[in-house]
């Protein structure tokens, strides 16, 4: 089940990212072609300088602002999956899977392997 929710999150973050993407380039271009046009408002010099220069300052915060949200968006689209994961909790194993048994399957009490009360051998590490 996490694992679903995980590939969903992923994929809803690949779709919210195609759409920034294409809000990016849209604004990018248009807020370009605005700024390099801005003499078709006035003929006045100082006037299209400066709405020239308002129109690139208002492109550059605005892309800004759509990597902004993206991030923001993307992290939040991503929580979900971890926030329900811990709701859901982890995948409970079966405790005897981890203990050792001596072939031939003999019932009775176990021992874990390396038995826990023995402290274990040194290694040594050989010069070749």
């Amino acid at each position: 089940m996490k694992r679903l929710l995980w590939v969903l999150a992923w994929i809803a973050v690949a779709l919210w990212s195609l759409f920034a993407w294409g809000a990016y380039g849209l604004l990018d271009f248009f807020g370009g072609v605005a700024a390099r046009n801005a003499d078709i408002v006035t003929g006045h010099p100082e006037t299209v300088e400066w709405l020239s220069w308002a129109l690139t300052t208002l492109r550059g915060l605005g892309l800004g602002a759509i990597v902004v949200v993206w991030g923001l968006v993307s992290l939040l689209i991503l929580a979900v999956p971890a926030v329900l994961g811990l709701f859901l909790g982890g995948s409970r194993r079966d405790p005897r899977a981890y203990e050792w048994r001596e072939p031939g399957g003999r019932s009775g009490p176990t021992v874990p392997f390396p038995p826990s009360g023995q402290p274990h051998p040194p290694r040594r590490i050989e010069k070749r």
